[in-house]
């Protein structure tokens, strides 16, 4: 995690500091997970008091322009997921029954870590990887229905 404060991170994306911007970002910037909005807006609230969801959504898309944090949105997800963006060429697992994420490393040491075979054109600079599958917890759920897979954001 950079040493950076998140006022000085937000004024070298050439955006304006804000309280909800330096809250969004301190919270993305510390969670241990991909929150979706409304974990968002509820840990910024305790951070500063109110702020609306709409301002967290705006905050959010500012911060993807600048390139300050990824939103992950997997297919079937109810919700988009958001990450600090550490520009470190990382993928993600999704579990397909409790839709946890998780970060894996890609397997290449280049970015973009995978080339399409024809370019049409284009100058990739990403290659994004979602590898689906069922999470330990879901599986131990499948065999034994009395354990729950529920997941905290």
């Amino acid at each position: 995690m950079t040493t950076s404060s998140a006022s000085e991170l937000i004024r070298a994306a050439g955006l304006r500091v804000t309280a909800p911007r330096q809250a969004v970002l301190e919270v993305l910037r510390t969670s241990s997970g991909h929150p979706d909005v409304e974990a968002i807006t509820a840990a910024a609230r305790t951070r500063i008091g109110r702020v609306s969801h709409q301002t967290v959504y705006d905050v959010l898309a500012a911060f993807e322009r600048a390139d300050l944090v990824r939103c992950i949105d997997p297919t079937g997800s109810a919700a988009a997921r958001y990450e600090f963006q550490r520009h470190d060429n990382h993928h993600h697992l999704v579990c397909r029954s409790c839709r946890e994420i998780v970060d894996v490393p890609c397997s290449g040491d280049d970015v973009p870590c995978m080339h399409p075979p024809e370019s049409h054109g284009f100058a990739v600079e990403l290659a994004e990887v979602v590898y689906w599958g069922q999470c330990a917890r879901c599986r131990d759920a499948q065999e034994d229905p009395s354990r729950s897979a529920t997941v905290s954001l």
